[in-house]
Protein backbone atom coordinates (compact mmCIF):
# COMPACT_ATOMS: atom_id res chain seq x y z
CA UNK A 1 0.00 0.00 0.00
CA UNK A 2 1.60 3.46 -0.78
CA UNK A 3 1.44 5.82 1.85
CA UNK A 4 1.53 9.39 1.61
CA UNK A 5 4.18 11.25 4.05
CA UNK A 6 2.87 14.75 5.41
CA UNK A 7 5.89 17.40 4.86
CA UNK A 8 8.29 18.13 1.79
CA UNK A 9 8.21 14.32 0.56
CA UNK A 10 4.27 13.66 0.67
CA UNK A 11 4.43 17.28 -2.04
CA UNK A 12 7.22 15.00 -3.75
CA UNK A 13 5.03 12.17 -3.31
CA UNK A 14 2.15 13.38 -5.19
CA UNK A 15 3.89 14.61 -7.75
CA UNK A 16 5.64 11.57 -8.97
CA UNK A 17 1.96 10.11 -8.40
CA UNK A 18 0.72 12.55 -10.78
CA UNK A 19 3.41 12.05 -12.95
CA UNK A 20 2.99 8.32 -13.22
CA UNK A 21 -0.87 8.59 -14.00
CA UNK A 22 -1.09 11.06 -16.70
CA UNK A 23 1.36 9.18 -18.12
CA UNK A 24 -0.56 6.01 -17.94
CA UNK A 25 -4.02 7.99 -19.28
CA UNK A 26 -1.47 8.99 -21.90
CA UNK A 27 -0.18 5.81 -22.89
CA UNK A 28 -3.53 3.94 -22.92
CA UNK A 29 -5.00 6.54 -24.91
CA UNK A 30 -2.36 5.53 -27.59
CA UNK A 31 -4.29 2.46 -27.45
CA UNK A 32 -7.49 2.05 -30.50
CA UNK A 33 -9.07 0.49 -27.62
CA UNK A 34 -10.83 3.61 -25.42
CA UNK A 35 -14.15 4.03 -23.72
CA UNK A 36 -15.10 7.64 -24.64
CA UNK A 37 -18.64 7.67 -23.04
CA UNK A 38 -20.05 5.48 -20.24
CA UNK A 39 -22.43 3.67 -22.73
CA UNK A 40 -19.18 2.93 -24.88
CA UNK A 41 -17.54 1.78 -21.72
CA UNK A 42 -20.18 -0.66 -20.43
CA UNK A 43 -20.64 -2.36 -23.86
CA UNK A 44 -16.67 -3.55 -23.36
CA UNK A 45 -17.57 -4.24 -19.82
CA UNK A 46 -20.60 -6.70 -21.08
CA UNK A 47 -18.29 -8.06 -23.81
CA UNK A 48 -15.78 -9.15 -20.86
CA UNK A 49 -18.57 -10.39 -19.06
CA UNK A 50 -20.09 -12.19 -21.75
CA UNK A 51 -16.97 -14.38 -22.62
CA UNK A 52 -15.75 -14.75 -18.36
CA UNK A 53 -18.47 -17.03 -18.38
CA UNK A 54 -17.13 -19.02 -21.33
CA UNK A 55 -13.14 -19.25 -19.98
CA UNK A 56 -11.92 -22.63 -18.28
CA UNK A 57 -10.46 -22.51 -14.58
CA UNK A 58 -9.24 -18.87 -13.30
CA UNK A 59 -8.51 -17.60 -16.92
CA UNK A 60 -10.28 -14.75 -18.48
CA UNK A 61 -9.95 -14.40 -22.17
CA UNK A 62 -10.35 -10.49 -23.01
CA UNK A 63 -12.47 -10.09 -26.64
CA UNK A 64 -10.96 -7.01 -28.50
CA UNK A 65 -14.52 -5.16 -27.74
CA UNK A 66 -13.69 -5.75 -23.93
CA UNK A 67 -10.12 -3.78 -23.84
CA UNK A 68 -11.74 -0.69 -22.67
CA UNK A 69 -13.32 -1.89 -20.11
CA UNK A 70 -10.52 -3.92 -18.66
CA UNK A 71 -8.02 -1.46 -18.91
CA UNK A 72 -10.18 1.25 -17.26
CA UNK A 73 -11.01 -1.39 -14.36
CA UNK A 74 -7.82 -2.46 -14.09
CA UNK A 75 -6.31 1.12 -13.65
CA UNK A 76 -9.04 1.85 -10.87
CA UNK A 77 -8.30 -1.44 -8.86
CA UNK A 78 -4.34 -0.51 -9.05
CA UNK A 79 -5.40 2.54 -7.74
CA UNK A 80 -7.83 1.80 -5.08
CA UNK A 81 -5.28 1.04 -2.56
CA UNK A 82 -3.83 4.55 -2.79
CA UNK A 83 -4.21 6.22 0.84
CA UNK A 84 -3.68 10.37 1.51
CA UNK A 85 -1.68 12.17 4.37
CA UNK A 86 -4.71 10.95 7.07
CA UNK A 87 -4.91 7.33 5.60
CA UNK A 88 -8.19 7.96 3.95
CA UNK A 89 -8.56 6.05 0.02
CA UNK A 90 -7.90 8.66 -2.58
CA UNK A 91 -10.52 7.27 -4.62
CA UNK A 92 -12.98 6.83 -1.38
CA UNK A 93 -13.77 3.21 -2.41
CA UNK A 94 -12.23 0.05 0.02
CA UNK A 95 -12.65 -3.36 -1.91
CA UNK A 96 -11.51 -5.97 0.19
CA UNK A 97 -8.32 -7.58 -0.45
CA UNK A 98 -9.23 -10.53 -2.44
CA UNK A 99 -11.30 -8.42 -4.97
CA UNK A 100 -10.94 -8.89 -8.64
CA UNK A 101 -10.76 -7.40 -11.53
CA UNK A 102 -13.96 -8.76 -12.54
CA UNK A 103 -15.30 -8.21 -9.28
CA UNK A 104 -14.97 -4.43 -10.32
CA UNK A 105 -16.41 -5.36 -14.29
CA UNK A 106 -19.51 -6.65 -12.90
CA UNK A 107 -20.16 -4.34 -10.17
CA UNK A 108 -19.68 -1.51 -12.75
CA UNK A 109 -22.08 -3.34 -14.80
CA UNK A 110 -25.05 -3.90 -12.66
CA UNK A 111 -24.73 -0.34 -11.55
CA UNK A 112 -24.77 1.35 -14.39
CA UNK A 113 -27.86 -0.61 -15.34
CA UNK A 114 -29.84 0.09 -12.41
CA UNK A 115 -28.95 3.77 -12.73
CA UNK A 116 -30.06 3.83 -16.45
CA UNK A 117 -26.67 5.98 -17.02
CA UNK A 118 -26.19 8.85 -19.09
CA UNK A 119 -24.91 8.16 -22.78
CA UNK A 120 -22.45 11.44 -22.07
CA UNK A 121 -19.80 11.93 -19.15
CA UNK A 122 -16.94 10.63 -17.94
CA UNK A 123 -17.26 6.56 -18.17
CA UNK A 124 -14.50 6.43 -14.90
CA UNK A 125 -16.18 8.42 -12.88
CA UNK A 126 -19.18 6.59 -13.39
CA UNK A 127 -17.15 3.56 -12.89
CA UNK A 128 -16.14 4.60 -8.86
CA UNK A 129 -19.35 5.93 -8.62
CA UNK A 130 -20.36 2.21 -8.52
CA UNK A 131 -17.43 0.70 -6.78
CA UNK A 132 -18.30 3.63 -3.64
CA UNK A 133 -21.38 2.32 -3.42
CA UNK A 134 -20.04 -1.48 -3.45
CA UNK A 135 -17.30 -0.60 -1.39
CA UNK A 136 -17.81 1.95 1.11
CA UNK A 137 -14.84 3.30 3.62
CA UNK A 138 -17.30 4.12 6.52
CA UNK A 139 -14.75 3.91 9.15
CA UNK A 140 -11.85 2.09 7.19
CA UNK A 141 -9.30 3.97 7.09
CA UNK A 142 -6.31 2.90 4.78
CA UNK A 143 -7.27 -0.97 4.49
Amino acid sequence: MVELREGIGSCTMRSVLAVLLGAAVWWLGLSAATADTPKELLQSCEAVISTAGQAEGDTVDIPAAGLSCWYYVSAIQNMSVLVGERGERLLGICPPPDSTIMDYVRIFVQYAHRHKMKANGNPAALALLGLAEAFPCRGRKGQ
